[in-house]
């Protein structure tokens, strides 16, 4: 008897140790979906900048029109879906869903050739983009009364009326006037700068942005973009503190988007588009994970 009962158990504990290694194995080799989630939606993001019909001027930070429409006919045939940056943060704040390969192309500084290049190929492919622009320089262009050149100006106030109206672009905040490479890089806390003098600076520059279009064109960008990337500890906590909800860098890394994970969606990473580069190369690089 006491035999039997031991072979019992000896069996019992053999059919536990299998049952547990299946399950092992199983979840090894399939993610649960809570496990899934966690692991993050991958991101890549685009950086562009200045749109120029002259092939000639290309260069590391000029594309052509030409370049920006393959580009988006490449996402588009490799079932690339367009957002914006609004739509990660609805995700991860806020129950959005996100489609299954999400992309976002961003454009920096608020040339006038993104509006007269850069919007008849959004509407026509029915893509997105999210325009950063400099305060300053808006103000500059809507003030001057003179005709914008797409080789040289900004947006005006009524050009990001009518980009926002198109329901095809969005805009973040790039500083009133932090957008240079002076004593002070972009927003970079300087050395030997007391925390609360480099505070005032901040909130006076990049809180007059915030003013200048909920009193032009109706809205507060809720998305900062760190001119030239510069950031810092102490400009990270301010950024965070003044209410925007996500932040763009210029790191060429993947990003992973996890949803009730609001840290995620600031440093945000950034390709830079080269216009000295054909899509496919670029591509291979930026949609990499």
């Amino acid at each position: 008897m006491f035999i039997t009962l031991k072979i019992k158990k000896a069996v019992v504990a053999v059919m536990l140790a299998v049952i547990c290694a299946a399950v092992f194995t199983l979840s090894a080799i399939k993610p649960s979906a809570e496990q899934s989630e966690k692991q993050g939606i991958f991101v890549p993001i685009i950086m562009y900048h200045s749109i120029l019909k002259d092939e000639a001027m290309r260069g590391e930070f000029i594309v052509s029109p030409a370049q920006v429409e393959r580009d988006i006919q490449y996402l588009k045939e490799n079932e690339y879906t367009a957002v914006f940056v609004n739509d990660l943060i609805r995700y991860v704040n806020y129950g959005g869903e996100l489609p299954e390969k999400p992309v976002i192309l961003t454009f920096d500084d608020g040339t006038y050739n993104n509006f007269t290049y850069l919007l008849p190929l959004l509407e026509e492919y029915d893509y997105k983009a999210s325009i950063s622009v400099v305060g300053s320089y808006t103000v500059k262009e809507s003030e001057s009364g003179e005709e914008p050149n797409p080789a040289y100006s900004y947006l005006r106030f009524e050009d990001i009326n009518a980009m926002r109206d198109s329901g095809y672009v969005e805009f973040c905040n790039h500083t009133y006037d932090m957008h240079n490479l002076g004593q002070r890089t972009g927003i970079r806390r300087m050395e030997g700068e007391s925390y609360e003098e480099y505070r005032s600076i901040f909130i006076k520059d990049v809180f007059k942005v915030q003013e200048l279009l909920d009193e032009n064109c109706g809205f507060k960008p809720n998305v900062f973009t760190y001119p030239y990337g510069a950031s810092g500890e102490s400009a990270r906590r301010l950024v965070k503190n003044s209410g925007f909800e996500a932040s763009m860098g210029v790191e060429e890394k993947p990003n992973y988007i996890i949803r009730d994970d609001p840290d995620c969606l600031f440093d945000l990473n950034r390709y830079n588009r080269s216009g000295l580069v054909t899509t496919e190369e670029f591509m291979q690089r930026a949609l990499k994970e």
